[in-house]
């Protein structure tokens, strides 16, 4: 039953109107594009707001508008696992820094913390909110802390060696037991659930019936039930005097995942991922003892994944047999609750709708303005290209066609021009970023884990690969396929089939350049205006191909990233030792100074369009608090600046084309 009191949570009044996009920036930052991504989700205890934890921070949403009204932890994000505690007073959350914090839940401040051991897989609160556990995924190992003071109050570790994939964890109503799952030893893929006495910290009891990974457990409000859900599909029920499984629910098709959860009066239903080689992914809300279907929808393809809480697949929330939040394909969040017994969806992607501002799932990889300055185009990872508007920073997608496929690739050719390339199942389709016009190109025959598309500098030429090492040219004027070029293959010491791995064009559009990635690496070099075979060598795995093409002729110290100016001037070598180089003098320009302990962090980097600028960013590691972006004058190579801001990975760098650049 859902309070009518006022929801715990503090919130902007007139949120409408706050423009979210400049909430909690770092110092010299103007605008967030983009909400973070890998969601965690928790509803509050009073049914009246929703909690989001992601690579960013915490989002706070109210239910009755679906509307964000706080932002918490942006400072240092990175939030992967979360937990609301049933008196209504704490949120715990749990970074990538193996920092666990204790919240205020109507501000968001930090009232304690803690360093754990390990990443935890699931993380709740007893149910008198005395307490807060984690079950640790790098270690059959549950941890119990208190939640006022984070102190650790007992640790309980199973005697066995095998790591958990996703052990979830929960207290009983008296919090007297806590039952978590762990691997078998014995068998494969198979899980035994673990149940410990609090007070005495005995193993009581270990459960095995499941033949796969155990996803879900809870005690009933009543106390005198377990129930268990796994990745084989079924559910138990177990006897907490006997610990003899009662109930067995099973037979629900093809199952991907199986998620109970009681009601407050003791009814057991289930959240049930199902999936179809041949068709669509549903998720429905079944009563299981009488069997109803309470709630049914389609998610998206055949090839969607869930998980509880995993930063890998689609997050499902399924808490007090009643409240349904899941994402679908990373473009929505739908929710489903007693006050709303139907389907209500917020956008929660930059990609599908042109008024959205935010994805919690995809994370952008590339990036590049307009030469006027007025737009930005981002490429997401495995989704759509986005052209963000930078005076109003709202979001539309480059390519408005419903069908065309969300894999996309996004290009900028010498004249300005914005291209997108999407794949669905193996077609290839050429666009115009926002154009309203059909594609100009048109293809099939792809290789789902082959190279990107290429496009050329000059726009004229599109190719890609097949399974069979097959280059197909196009030409873009005319629609027209122009040559089929074959790349030899060859299968691995482990048999497994060889691909190519990248295609890029030379700067003037005269040469495709193809890479293999078999034992032996082969860059092979072709005259696209012949169709014709021109050069093979040695790949060297830390060069891009483009890389490759200008330092054939030079033996720089080190070979690590490579990047080229867009006037093909510069060239930059990023590692132990890094160094911007003369491409026309084949020679050293001068040597970069990295941070200290940072030299193998940067792995993203862009010059500026004019080549006077190279700025780098750095991937996180552990101890990272805040990712570092440094911009260094070519010429000189001189450090001019150094930012700090980003809480994760600098996954794309793009820089304003300015006159006084």
């Amino acid at each position: 039953m859902l309070k009518n009191n006022k929801s715990v949570i503090t919130i902007t009044e007139d949120f409408d109107s706050v423009d979210v996009t400049t909430w909690a920036l770092p110092e010299g930052a103007i605008a967030r594009l983009g909400r973070g991504c890998h969601p965690d989700i928790a509803f509050s205890p009073d049914g009246r707001s929703l909690v989001i934890g992601n690579t960013l921070g915490l989002w706070v949403y109210d239910l009755e508008t679906l509307s964000p009204v706080a932002l918490w932890e942006a400072e240092r994000g990175m939030t992967f696992r979360i937990a609301i505690s049933p008196n209504e007073k704490w949120i715990a959350a749990c970074n990538s820094d193996k920092i666990l914090k204790v919240l205020d839940i109507q501000n968001g401040a930090c009232l304690t913390q803690v360093k754990i051991d390990g990443y935890i897989t699931d993380l709740t609160f007893s149910h008198d909110s005395q307490y807060f556990a984690a079950a640790y995924g790098n270690a059959p190992t549950a941890e119990v802390w208190h939640a006022e003071t984070a102190k650790s109050v007992a640790k309980f570790t199973v005697d066995t060696e095998e790591e958990s994939y996703d052990s979830p964890i929960s207290f009983s109503p008296d919090t007297c037991l806590i039952a978590f799952s762990c691997s078998s030893s014995e068998t494969d893929d198979a899980e035994s659930i673990i149940v410990w006495d609090m007070e005495s910290s005995e193993q009581i009891a270990c459960l095995s019936a499941h033949t796969n990974w155990v996803s879900t457990l809870c005690f009933s409000p009543c106390g005198k039930f377990l129930a268990s859900g796994g990745e084989d599909g079924t559910v138990y029920v177990w006897d907490v005097n006997t610990w003899q499984h009662v109930q067995c629910y099973s037979d629900y098709g093809n199952v991907y995942r199986i998620m109970p959860s009681w009601t407050p009066d003791g009814n057991l239903r289930a959240a049930i991922v199902h999936y179809d080689e041949a068709g669509p992914a549903t998720i429905s809300v079944r009563d299981l003892e009488s069997g109803e279907e309470l709630y049914n929808d389609q998610v998206w393809g055949n090839t969607v994944r869930f998980s509880r809480q995993s930063a890998w697949g689609n997050t499902v929330e399924f808490s007090n047999g009643s409240q349904l939040a899941y994402e679908c394909r990373h473009d929505f969040i739908n929710i489903r609750t007693p006050e709303y017994p139907y389907k209500r969806q917020f956008t929660h992607s930059p990609i599908s709708f042109p008024d959205s501002t935010h994805s919690h799932a995809a994370f952008p990889t590339f990036a590049v303005f307009s030469d006027n300055g007025k737009t930005l185009a981002v490429k997401h990872h495995h989704e759509g290209v986005v052209l963000w508007d930078i005076e109003s920073k709202r979001s539309r997608p480059a390519v408005k066609e419903e069908s065309t496929g969300k894999n996309q690739f996004l290009y900028k050719t010498d004249s300005g021009k914005f291209y997108v390339a999407s794949i669905k199942d193996d077609n290839v389709t050429l666009w115009e970023a926002d154009g309203n016009g059909p594609p100009l190109i048109e293809g099939t025959g792809r290789e789902y884990w082959s190279a990107p598309p290429a496009l050329s500098p000059t726009g004229k030429l599109f190719a890609y690969a097949d399974a069979d090492g097959n280059l197909k040219v196009w030409d873009v004027q005319s629609g027209n396929q122009r040559y089929e070029l074959t790349h030899p293959l060859e299968p691995n010491d482990e048999g497994d089939d060889d691909t190519i791995c990248d295609l890029q064009f030379s700067n003037d559009g005269k040469i495709l350049a193809s890479e293999s990635q078999s034992n032996s690496p082969q860059v092979i070099l072709w005259d696209v205006e012949l169709g014709e075979e021109i050069e093979a060598s040695p790949s060297n795995t830390y060069t891009s191909i483009l890389g490759w093409l200008v330092l054939r002729k030079l033996k720089p110290k080190s070979r690590e990233v490579v990047h080229i100016s867009h006037d093909r001037k510069y060239l930059s070598s990023l590692g132990n030792k890094s160094y911007l180089y003369d491409v026309k003098q084949d020679d050293y320009l001068s040597r970069l100074s990295l941070p200290k302990g940072l030299e193998e962090m940067f792995w993203v980097a862009e010059f500026s369009m004019c080549g006077k600028y190279f700025a780098a960013g750095t991937w996180w590691g552990e101890g990272m608090e805040k990712m570092v972006i440094c911009l260094w004058e070519v010429e000189t190579g001189k450090q001019i600046a150094t930012f700090r801001g980003h809480p994760t990975d600098v996954h794309a760098l793009a820089f304003l084309q300015t006159t006084n650049c």
